[in-house]
């Protein structure tokens, strides 16, 4: 019984590190292919078109010479509450204030 038990335990170590590499290889393949995700994203962030379109997109940036249009919502649609914390906000999008 002592011998097969000593003939079993290294059998069943090894065969538990193959599946132990088999996951790491995974791991490993997940990890390069974030890795070629992040440095492709990278790239992009250098590309001063798509830091303009970005900029433009996200936070209304406008180059001379453009022409910008606000979009106004009549007073009585929108219903600010009276501890809102931007002032001018209502201004910007009513083009009223109290």
């Amino acid at each position: 019984m002592a011998l097969a038990a000593a003939t079993l335990l290294p059998f069943r170590q090894y065969r538990n590190q193959g599946t132990s590499i088999e996951q790491a290889k995974q791991q490993l393949l997940e990890l390069e292919q974030r890795r070629s995700d992040l440095e492709s994203r990278i790239d992009r962030a250098a590309d001063k078109e798509i830091i303009e379109r970005e900029a433009r997109k996200q936070m209304s940036l406008v180059r001379p010479g453009d022409e910008l249009f606000r979009v106004v919502v009549p007073s009585d649609v929108i219903d600010l509450p009276q501890a809102w914390y931007l002032p001018g906000v209502e201004y910007l999008i009513t083009g009223q204030s109290k």
